[in-house]
């Protein structure tokens, strides 16, 4: 549909375009289909073409002397000359010199945790209040379910995956993008995870790490697509969720084989100390982004950027790094869980990342974050996804049909998005 639309000649930023051209578009990319079936090529290639067109149409209607990619190109080509030239800052040696400032220290009284911390305690509160009332309607529902530790543990299992895909989406938002490569980068790493294990511990050792990196690889070519190429974010990772499904389906001829490692399942079903060995791992990993947001440089830099990139710009930000290093860590999130949801089936399928998609950016808005970036927290985000795991869970439990749960759980995720958004006004 997108690339039938930028084919037609409409801009994605608005104000050019119209009905007859998105027509003709939809012809061509039809007729482009079409020609690749006569000339008996296979069938999983068509969303490569179409992801590859919508990329090289987008670059075509933008492409002009002041556009991103000119300008990068420009930029890299006045670079190399100046290193041939050996004019580069770091090619010159010069001296360091400091400055002094002759103001003298004053110690200031540092604010209450509570004064620092209030912003973040406000707009992560409603998804920790939201989640004690579900917990009380399970209780009432379904009984002993807030004093049974099987059902914490269950719930933090089932939660596990969306909990890593809110640091990943989380942080994307953050910086004001949005990552809709998340479906299929989960699917192309589950699926190579259990091919490449075959139900083999000793693969683990090179499998996983290969696993990572192909989502920490799709993550990257999404950060230079949108730095070096000036696309939408939304275009570069709607391409590339194409692409790699195209990917996918060539790799497991549409039937994908293997299964995951005896390690890997019981990592994800087991037991050790009264808890699945996952939920151990989640609390380290919830710590890591809380730290890793908040604490560190990085963290600052990605809300700098939401909040304003010129404004980041002119305070030193590096906005373009920075941004590739955002979706990079959205790719790596994506495949672990690729990697987590094998072992927790014992097997990959296909489509299986389709249904995290909405809901990965859900658990982020209702996690007290703007959709446009720049305010947020990971332990709101923890909150949506724990409102929204032990919601699943309740429906789950009761009589309504899946067509009525599917509707409550719906109105309940905009009602929750609503309060938050006129708080947030």
């Amino acid at each position: 549909m997108f690339a039938a639309i930028v084919v037609g000649g409409t801009l994605l930023g608005g104000g050019r375009g119209g009905l007859v051209g998105t027509v003709f578009g939809a012809y061509v990319l039809m007729l482009v289909v079409n020609i690749l079936l006569v000339l008996n090529v296979p069938a999983f290639y068509s969303s490569i073409v179409e992801g590859v067109i919508l990329i090289l149409a987008v670059l075509g209607a933008s492409l002009t002397r002041s556009s991103v990619l000119a300008t990068t190109l420009r930029n890299i080509s006045r670079r190399a000359s100046a290193r041939r030239q050996g004019l580069l800052p770091a090619q010159l040696k010069l001296k360091e010199h400091r400055l002094r400032l002759p103001v003298p220290f004053v110690t200031v009284k540092q604010p209450t945790f509570w004064a620092r911390h209030s912003e973040t305690l406000q707009t992560a509160a409603p998804a920790f209040v939201c989640f004690a009332l579900v917990l009380l309607a399970t209780q009432f529902v379904l009984g002993s379910s807030m004093f049974s530790w099987p059902y914490y543990n269950s719930l933090i299992v089932l939660g596990s995956f969306l909990a890593i895909l809110a640091l990943g989406q989380g942080t994307v938002i953050l910086t004001g993008g949005l990552d809709l490569s998340v479906p299929w980068t989960i699917g192309l790493c589950g699926i190579l995870c259990a091919g490449l294990l075959k139900g083999s511990d000793v693969a683990m050792v090179y499998v996983i790490p290969i696993t990572l990196a192909i989502g920490a690889t799709v993550g990257l070519l999404n950060g230079i697509g949108i730095v070096a190429l000036g696309m939408s974010p939304i275009v570069v990772t709607l391409a590339m969720n194409g692409i790699l499904q195209g990917l996918a389906l060539l790799y497991s001829g549409g039937t994908p084989a293997g299964f995951s490692s005896p390690s890997l399942r019981w990592f994800m079903t087991g037991n050790l100390f009264g808890a699945t060995p996952v939920v151990f791992m989640m609390i380290a990993f919830v710590a890591g982004a809380v730290i890793l947001l908040g604490r560190t440089a990085f963290g600052r830099r990605v809300y700098a950027i939401g909040n304003g990139v010129r404004a980041a710009e002119l305070s030193g930000v590096p906005v373009r790094s920075t941004t590739v290093r955002v979706y990079v860590l959205s790719g790596l999130c994506s495949a672990l869980v690729g990697c987590l949801l094998s072992g927790f089936s014992g097997q990959a399928s296909l489509g299986m990342g389709d249904e995290f998609i909405l809901p990965s950016i859900a658990v982020v808005v209702v996690g007290g974050a703007l959709i446009t970036g720049g305010r947020g927290s990971y332990i709101g985000m923890v909150g949506g996804v724990l409102l929204l795991t032990a919601l699943q869970t309740l429906l789950a439990g009761t009589s309504l049909p899946y067509a009525t749960r599917a509707i409550v759980y719906g109105v309940v995720v905009l009602c929750a998005v609503v309060t938050l958004r006129e708080k947030n006004t």
